[in-house]
């Protein structure tokens, strides 16, 4: 097993070996030529149980169904907003996600199939209960939450009160060995940040908050409750989901017929482009009600529809935003997202009309590929019929 492990690591670079090596902790502290670092890696993967364990849960959790799904199987997935850590060290094979392919195509080699399959269960279920996965949820919701958040701040939310000081630094060893703080830290201006993996571009953020809302001096307080739910159903997280807002949210989107992952999703997606400022040319609206428009097919009337796309609006202004530090549209009175029932009949509209065009594109269509002749002769696409019974109607 080792030496086929060690005939792939071959055919990667130096950079990508040393990467790898590097995020498992692992990375020798003396220079070693690529073929002693190719030994290296081989022997450490070669303990799964050990290396496992330092993944997130969402790459547990795809590793899982890939071994389910058998080696070199592809399995259909809701393409992620940013690769898995399994995508860039190279431990499966997927496809490139296409623009507008709602689908991206992964398996798992063989060799590591072989390697995995037997211990990947056993990791799953220990750190489900051990609390491995329910701290995760914690750090990564807590983040999620504020977006970017001074490593100070972010320590002072999720501490509670402790029984003993062991119990203190036991939880605190804990969040130091979370992947999550080693991916997602940056500095900015001398000074350590926690970033969400869904943020697009950490120092413009930063700039739209030291530039437009200066004002908010202190990021919000969110309960570890909130925070939790904040960082589940990864990738495809999202704000609230026990909320008022977050259960009308989801009741539509069951409504429209999104369910499991594909409904995580699209929750996902309107809490993402809920952090977005509205623009003067309302891009940032018309991504915020996607999953609506998306599927407005299946909403009967203009007053439904109505009342769906405010049930988007009411949970975007609900959620914690971003640029405000936490704080909500409602708390500061800014960033609000508001519709006009002009703009919805025109959206609503637009959809049907677009119907319309394609029957209409039908019918061109068909003319054109059938080339006119006399009445009663018969109809040049092979129906049978003459060609006045047939497309000849279309001239009529």
């Amino acid at each position: 097993m080792q030496s086929r492990i060690g005939d792939i690591l071959n055919s990667r670079s130096r950079e990508e070996i040393e990467a790898t090596l590097d995020y498992f902790d692992a990375l020798p502290l003396r220079i070693m030529r690529k073929n002693e670092l190719v030994r290296t890696l081989s022997s450490y993967l070669s303990a799964p149980q050990v290396w496992l364990d330092k993944l997130m849960e969402q790459d547990l959790r795809l590793l899982q169904t890939l071994c389910n799904a058998g080696p070199d199987n592809e399995v259909e997935v809701i393409p992620r907003d940013f690769p898995s850590v399994l995508e860039v060290l190279h431990f499966i094979n997927a496809s490139a996600p296409e623009t507008g392919v709602d689908i991206q195509r992964m398996s798992i080699p063989a060799v590591f199939y072989e390697l995995i399959s037997k211990d990947i269960d056993d990791v799953i279920r220990r750190k489900e209960q051990d609390g491995s996965f329910a701290l995760e949820h914690l750090i990564l919701g807590t983040v999620n939450i504020f977006g970017v958040v001074p490593l100070r701040t972010f320590v002072d939310s999720i501490f509670k009160d402790f029984d003993s000081m062991s119990e203190m630094k036991e939880f605190a060893q804990n969040v130091a060995r979370s992947p999550i703080l080693r991916l997602y830290q940056e500095e900015y201006r001398g000074e350590a940040y926690l970033v969400s993996p869904y943020v697009e571009n950490f120092e413009d953020t930063m700039k739209q908050r030291r530039e437009r809302f200066k004002h908010i001096k202190k990021y919000a307080r969110a309960s570890q409750a909130e925070a939790e739910s904040c960082g589940g159903n990864a990738p495809f997280c999202f704000w609230g989901p026990e909320s008022s807002e977050g259960k009308a949210l989801i009741g539509m989107l069951a409504y429209l017929g999104y369910e499991g992952d594909a409904l995580n999703a699209a929750a996902h997606c309107v809490w993402l482009n809920s952090q977005y400022e509205p623009d003067d040319d309302g891009h940032n609206l018309e991504l915020l009600l996607s999953p609506l428009t998306s599927a407005a097919a299946d909403v009967d009337t203009l007053n439904l529809f109505s009342e769906f796309a405010r049930i988007i609006l009411d949970y975007a202004n609900s959620v914690p935003k971003w640029l405000l530090k936490g704080h909500t549209a409602v708390d500061e009175m800014k960033m609000t997202y508001t519709v006009t029932e002009e703009y919805l009949e025109e959206l609503y509209g637009a959809e049907l009309s677009e119907s319309e065009n394609e029957e209409i594109m039908r019918f061109f269509d068909s003319v054109h590929k059938v080339r006119p002749v006399a009445p009663d002769e018969p109809c040049p696409c092979g129906s049978g019929l003459s060609y006045r019974l047939c497309h000849g109607k279309l001239y009529s």
